[in-house]
């Protein structure tokens, strides 16, 4: 019995491998973590083996040695080019603010969104101060 061509591939993406000369599912990490040096501008996604927890909160930068921060695996650096949001993001930093998920209310998946400008965050680092992450500054 042969198979045609679409069945094939079917077969394949069930069994979860995706060449057929593979014949084990091989498994990427589960989510790397976005590091950020406000010194150079630069931002590195790094994958730590072990739980969550176990990513560090600072590491040393790849380009100038400075530190740079784990502001988790949502965030997406602002171009090196642009100061106000740099600014933006360094105040945050500053502040205890690491993007992670804040969610006032406990019994909701709805997170804040983070501020666009410096004004507004300032307001946002008042209004969620108990929210901030001190052991990273």
């Amino acid at each position: 019995m042969t198979l045609d061509r679409d069945t094939k591939k079917t077969l394949r993406w069930d069994s979860g491998t995706r060449s057929s000369k593979s014949s084990q599912k091989v498994s990427g990490p589960d989510y790397s973590k976005s590091y950020v040096c406000l010194t150079c501008r630069t931002a590195n996604k790094r994958h730590v083996e072990g739980t969550p927890s176990d990513y560090p909160l600072t590491m040393s930068c790849p380009i100038c040695n400075n530190t740079m921060f784990n502001v988790g695996r949502h965030f997406k650096a602002p171009k090196k080019s642009d100061n106000t949001q740099w600014k933006k993001v360094g105040f945050l930093i500053a502040h205890g603010f690491l993007f992670q998920k804040i969610r006032p209310n406990p019994n909701s998946y709805e997170s804040v969104p983070y501020p666009d400008t410096l004004e507004e965050a300032k307001e946002f680092v008042v209004k969620y101060k108990d929210w901030a992450i001190t052991s990273a500054l």
